[in-house]
């Protein structure tokens, strides 16, 4: 899904702002909400993260018109400390309450070293790597991961208990581009072969998904509180808020000189560089590299948006009453 598409059709990522914005104004966001999740949800495609992008648009707008998410929630922020806080999401999307709390942890990070934060009570966040990256634009150190609330069931495989929670480092360079692991802690069947199938040729693989869904969960699910909100519990509860996060920044100068370790973080990526590829990859990479290299082309090219992308985004349109971005 994350791969640049076989037929698609350039769009001018402006474009896909305004549409993105006016879809979440028609179901009742304010302006300046819809114009965060607007810009988060583009930035994702930016970097050819289609699959956290706004090819989910149409099922947050859908959760909205159920009433099943808040499309206008009040945040609130409970700062316990100077270097931690606990941000309430009011049953809306993650990205808001995840944004507010990126943005106080870098901003506390270069006041005091390190700090952290969690946010609860709210549905999707997105992709991990929009709030670690953040840190990046104050040379800090970003990490991420959420979790959603889900109970291990006894007829399923251990296999399945990572629960595909997000994880994410962003680690900033000098003259290369920022190093950013945004993965799911999860691993599936490939198509051709099962998870069971798959686990008898790489068994560590999946213990270690396993274990960093479970610190995941730990960290972006119980640490955040994302039982407290239960609807068995709270029936004012918004169905759909079944989520947290934990989002820490990390001030990098605090520990040594900062263009130190730009300069030895750039030459580890060239050295990465001169290796041999990946079977089937003409580059030697760290992550990040793609995703970098994407962004600054697309934002002058437009980003190309599959089939079955204009689809999804031609529903929307349809649904709430938009003229579409494409032709049929």
């Amino acid at each position: 899904m994350n791969s640049v598409p076989t037929k698609f059709t350039r769009l001018d990522m402006n474009r896909l702002i305004t549409f993105t914005q006016q879809a979440f104004q028609k179901v009742g966001t304010n302006e300046k909400d819809a114009s965060l999740m607007a810009k988060l949800l583009v930035e994702t495609d930016l970097r050819g993260v289609f699959s956290h992008g706004t090819r989910q648009l149409d099922g947050y707008i859908q959760m909205m018109i159920d009433q099943k998410v808040n499309p206008r929630p009040n945040i609130q922020n409970e700062v316990s400390s100077q270097t931690t806080a606990i941000f309430d999401g009011d049953g809306g999307m993650g990205h808001l309450p995840s944004y507010q709390a990126a943005q106080f942890v870098v901003e506390a990070a270069k006041s005091f070293g390190i700090a952290g934060a969690v946010t609860r009570n709210h549905f999707h966040f997105g992709a991990a790597g929009t709030y670690s990256r953040l840190a990046l634009e104050q040379d800090c150190i970003g990490f991420s991961t959420s979790a959603h609330r889900f109970r291990p069931s006894k007829d399923h495989s251990i296999l399945s208990a990572s629960g595909a929670s997000p994880i994410s480092f962003a680690i900033p360079a000098g003259k290369q581009p920022p190093i950013v692991i945004d993965m799911g802690a999860y691993l599936g069947g490939s198509g051709e072969l099962s998870q069971d199938q798959l686990f008898k040729y790489i068994p560590a693989t999946f213990f270690k998904f396993i274990g960093l869904g479970a610190a995941a969960h730990m960290m972006g699910g119980f640490m955040a509180g994302i039982w407290m909100s239960d609807p068995e519990v709270d029936q004012n509860a918004w169905e759909g808020a079944n989520q947290g996060a934990f989002i820490c920044a990390i001030d990098i100068s605090r520990f040594r000189d900062l263009e130190h370790f730009k300069q030895e973080v750039d030459r580890h990526q060239k050295d990465i560089q001169q290796m041999i590829p990946a079977p089937g990859y003409d580059h030697a990479n760290l992550p990040g590299t793609l995703e970098y290299q994407r962004e600054k082309e697309w934002a002058q090219i437009g980003i190309p948006i599959g089939i079955d992308h204009q689809s999804i985004l031609n529903v929307v349109a349809n649904k709430i009453g938009l003229e579409p971005l494409f032709s049929n």
